[in-house]
């Protein structure tokens, strides 16, 4: 991959300086303008000019009229954020997002809820959806990468985009979109590397060639960093290794935020017609897990080719289609491959926009259609998990430690939304969805609003929506054979099986059957009020309300092995702990409140972000609060001595200051500051806060010449990083050493 790497920089040093159009060499001023470009102009999607946004609405792209709490964030924050990853970045600019530690993840949290495997939180490239069905969510290649090079811009919903998203967007929604090419014709090119301490390296290449009404853009990026040794403190010095080795997690041999990440992306556009395609790999260490699969790798190619026709002066279309090869691998830190597996998803997406049905009115109709096929063997033919060196054989390892076994999923979806303008003072939305999934059957998510305007100056928006999400593809097709998991075909043989709930007790009662699940779901109520002061001052108030039922939890048997050997049930065994874990639905409901405040300034030189952000538990039923207090609540944990439920794992108050100062044209300083709150631990221990502080100068050497300089946690922060554990018992670790120590990078970009 480094060699293409290398012969791609050549290539496209090479066409940046000989490309001509019409006998015209490239005008070096559209390098300034390359990744200005609009998406719409480029991809067809309803997005990309500044101040627009897609992600929450299929009519609406005015940034202050969206019917969601979205927040976008700039290339040029994001570059200078000092973040190691994406998910690190938002944290720094999303109010109410954080970027949550688990033992072999890393969970992307919202308003407090930091759902296992990152399932109920959906990501998106450019609209398309890329989260797998069968485990995981988001894919790890993208959510924990440091690649920011090809990113234009990221839009964040916060809280439920499932009204306009469906499945998987119950807690939050993240869309990147991608630089595209501008309209003038011409090409331009550029060349970026990234020196740093631990081994950081980072070259990327890009290059933009349009022809009269073909458009194109190309990116290929490599990254390599070691990572920074994790000092012996909290989780790692506590939780002990159950791999070959022995000892704690800390004598593993991981590596802080360890990465090897290569990156391609190229997008085409002809008049209606787009296509893409992205290719991204990644290997990085599970630094908090304690088994001896602690490296993730993951190989994933997406394509999507959109087709955007006017089908009369208020009629338009827009159909893409979409694949995705999505490969995972495990191994362990020592190099021994641990298993892996592979899903393919298939999509289909037609959106219909209807303008003036009647007066002011915007309406769009749209259906989509998902096949997800599970359960497939990887790129090295591997279809199965493994936990401990040695205790497998390699050549058997895919018939008896099959990871996932083959299921075809599909998911169709009927959705409508319409944006009414009563009034130039109020306008009113409503959208509706309808999902249709082979196993937990049908599910409808409506939404319903107001914006008013009653003055010039002040935005009021009400906002009713609902968001859910099922229980992922695994919890049907089955699989982790021998790690213990539990699907759901034989949830009704539990009882068959006589598994005593007290094995000493010679009348004890037998393990019951478990009850299928249903998706989870959360009814939220938004109240925002938007203020702007000409067009340099802006604050954004938002209040909430979302009570959350049938929470999507894990459960488990165990039994002590000299008490009672685990039997079968049904056609699933028991996994090398004598146990089995599955997935259910927690019995009651809770309601969280919260507010988010962000102001903006802009003057001459200076630009200034600074947020608030609170979220607690309103109130909880019984059951909810019963599981907080035994530590057995997938969101939740009670305070010490059982007084008040809290947020597990997630701080509930954050302060967020981004500042940009230009004092001079060629110089740009920019200060990004984050400080969060005492936290809770799932056994309700707290934990103290923290406040991290990264600073970054680019400066202009000339203008087609740019040196940047990031001094990342320059004040040295070590608090103990918020982590929660949803398996293997309670958590008693009061945090893991995964805030990085003060550390530093350097990039040279260079347009050709």
């Amino acid at each position: 991959m480094k060699a293409y790497l290398y012969l791609s920089l050549a290539a496209i040093s090479y066409l940046s300086t000989t490309y001509t159009v019409c006998g015209q060499s490239t005008n070096p001023d559209t390098v300034n303008t390359v990744f200005n470009g609009s998406v719409q102009e480029i991809l067809s999607l309803p997005v990309s000019k500044t101040g627009k946004v897609s992600v929450a609405s299929n009519v609406i792209t005015d940034q202050e009229k969206q019917p969601a709490s979205v927040t976008t964030i700039s290339y040029e924050q994001l570059r200078s954020s000092g973040a190691r990853t994406l998910s690190e970045a938002l944290m720094y600019f999303v109010p109410n997002y954080f970027a949550v530690e688990d033992q072999d993840d890393v969970i992307a949290a919202f308003r407090g809820l930091a759902a296992d495997n990152n399932s109920k939180v959906l990501l998106l490239i450019n609209g398309q959806n890329m989260n797998t069905e069968f485990f995981w969510g988001p894919p790890d290649a993208i959510l924990n990468s440091a690649d920011f090079e090809y990113v234009e811009k990221v839009e964040v919903i916060r809280g439920s985009g499932s009204v306009t998203l469906g499945q998987g967007a119950l807690l939050g929604v993240i869309n990147i979109i991608t630089k595209n090419a501008t309209a003038q014709d011409g090409s331009t090119a550029g060349i970026n590397a990234t020196y740093g301490k631990n081994g950081l390296f980072n070259a990327s290449a890009y290059l933009q060639a349009n022809y009269r009404s073909l458009k194109s853009f190309f990116y290929v990026s490599s990254i390599t960093f070691d990572g920074e040794e994790m000092r012996r403190e909290g989780w790692v010095a506590q939780q002990g290794n159950q791999g070959i080795g022995g000892g704690k997690v800390a004598d593993m041999g991981h590596r802080l935020k360890r990465t090897d990440n290569t990156t391609l992306h190229a997008n085409i556009q002809y008049k209606g017609l787009s296509f893409s395609v992205t290719r991204i790999g990644q290997r990085r260490d599970l630094y908090n897990f304690y088994r001896d699969r602690d490296v993730y790798g993951q190989q994933l190619v997406a394509f999507d080719a959109g087709y955007t026709t006017k089908i009369s002066s208020k009629i338009s279309n827009k159909t893409t289609i979409s694949y995705i090869d999505d490969n995972v691998s495990l191994w362990s830190v020592k190099g021994v491959v641990m298993g892996g597996t592979a899903e393919q998803r298939y999509g289909l997406k037609s959106v219909f926009n209807i303008d003036e049905l009647w007066k002011n009115n915007r309406l769009a109709v749209g259906i989509e259609s998902r096949l997800f096929a599970m359960g497939q063997k990887n790129k090295e033919g591997n279809n199965f998990i493994a936990n401990v060196i040695g205790t497998f054989d390699a050549s058997t390892a895919n018939t008896q430690l099959v990871m996932g076994y083959e299921k075809q999923v599909n998911v169709y979806s009927f959705f409508l939304e319409d944006f009414w303008s009563v009034h130039k003072k109020l306008d009113l939305f409503a959208a509706f969805r309808y999902d249709n999934h082979p196993f937990w059957g049908n599910n409808i998510t409506p939404r319903l609003g107001a914006i008013i305007s009653p003055t010039k100056d002040i935005l009021i928006r009400a906002t009713y929506q609902t968001g859910f999400r099922g229980a992922v593809g695994l919890h049907y097709s089955g699989g982790y054979r021998r790690d213990g998991f539990l699907r759901a075909e034989n949830y009704t043989k539990v009882q068959n099986s006589n598994i005593p709930v007290e094995p000493l007790n010679p009348n004890s009662p037998k393990e019951g059957n478990i009850p299928n699940s249903i998706p989870e779901t959360m009814q939220s109520f938004e109240l925002a009020v938007t203020y702007k002061r000409k067009d340099n001052f802006r604050v954004n108030v938002v209040g909430f309300y979302s009570l959350v039922s049938n929470v999507i939890d894990v459960g488990v048997i165990y039994r002590d092995p000299k008490e009672f050997p685990m039997v079968n049930v049904g056609t699933d065994i028991a996994g090398d702990w004598n146990g089995y874990w599955y997935f259910k639905n927690t019995p009651g409901t809770f309601a969280q409140i919260g507010t988010e405040i962000t102001a903006n300034y802009d003057y001459k030189w200076l630009k200034l972000q600074a947020s608030y952000s609170l979220v607690k538990v309103a109130s909880a039923t019984q059951e909810q609060e019963t599981l907080a207090k035994n530590a057995q609540s997938m969101y939740l944990a009670a305070g010490e001595g059982g007084n008040g439920l809290f947020y597990k794992a997630f701080p509930e108050q954050a302060i967020r200051a981004n500042i940009s100062v230009q004092p001079i044209k060629p110089l740009n300083i920019a200060l990004n500051s984050f400080w969060y709150s005492a936290w809770y631990s799932p056994i309700g221990t707290t934990a103290e806060g923290g406040w991290v502080n990264n600073l970054a100068v680019h400066y202009k050497i000339w203008e087609q010449l740019e040196l940047g300089v990031i001094l990342k946690n320059f004040m040295n922060e070590q608090a103990l990083y918020p982590m929660t554990s949803n398996a293997g018992g309670p958590d008693v670790s009061p945090g893991t050493p995964a805030w990085e120590s003060r550390t530093y990078w350097a990039t040279l970009r260079l347009k050709l």
